[in-house]
């Protein structure tokens, strides 16, 4: 995958970085929908010409609403292994989809500085394999959702990817996510690990703050929601 470089020219964070990392996240694999969603700011602030019709700013901002719904899911369910694994369980898809079907209607994007108070994460498709295409469609930037689901986990409104003050700690977040992720076994033949560094998208800023990832520990609802999946397993 790309190595996005968002320093500007003079040593700083680009200012248009937040919206080309959303770009990324809504259309990790097409790179002629992420240039129509930052085409138009582009123009506005003389970055460059767009050749293609771009986005208004509202249409951005649509467009972010109308992927996350699947989009969230990649995230969720690599957040989930990782804290599966990290807890003593199996972090494999299999585990993971469960808890992440039982709770993503309760998820809820936090407000960010340019994301409206109606952008929700919810999900309505639940079945394993609607799952797994959106987990497989979003893989390369799945990190990156989780980060940012795990920064709402936490109530934690510095870990945003809306505004140049809060993305370099969002990317550092979403950096110590992926390299869990790529320390999970994948159990899948062929693969070595459930995620790559070469295979996910990365992105440098000027300055990338050291993190700690902790709260990885399942909460109650989602020991609850384990332990019954795992009851129903044995009795079929």
């Amino acid at each position: 995958m790309p190595h996005f470089d968002l320093r500007h020219k003079d040593g700083k964070i680009d200012p248009l970085a937040p919206f080309k990392v959303l770009a990324v996240m809504c259309h990790p694999s097409s790179h002629l929908s992420r240039e129509r969603m930052v085409a138009h700011i582009q123009k506005e602030t003389g970055q460059a010409k767009p050749r293609r019709r771009p986005f208004s700013p509202e249409e951005f901002m649509g467009e972010v609403r109308r992927v996350d719904r699947r989009a969230a899911v990649a995230g969720g369910v690599l957040l989930t292994m990782i804290q599966l694994q990290a807890n003593g369980y199996r972090g494999s898809l299999n585990q993971a989809l469960p808890l992440v079907a039982e709770l993503l209607p309760k998820w809820q994007q936090p407000e960010g500085p340019s994301w409206s108070k109606d952008c929700h994460v919810g999900h309505h498709p639940h079945n394993r394999a609607n799952m797994l295409s959106a987990y497989k469609e979003y893989r390369s930037a799945a990190h990156l959702w989780a980060a940012a689901l795990h920064g709402q986990q936490h109530d934690r409104q510095d870990i945003w990817p809306g505004s140049t003050d809060t993305l370099p700690t969002f990317l550092a977040y979403a950096e110590a996510i992926l390299d869990l992720a790529c320390r999970l076994p994948s159990f899948v033949p062929g693969l070595r690990s459930a995620m790559s560094q070469s295979a996910s998208w990365r992105f440098t800023v000027p300055e990338l703050p050291q993190v700690t990832l902790d709260g990885l520990a399942l909460n109650s609802e989602q020991l609850a929601i384990f332990d019954e999946h795992l009851d129903r397993k044995s009795l079929s």
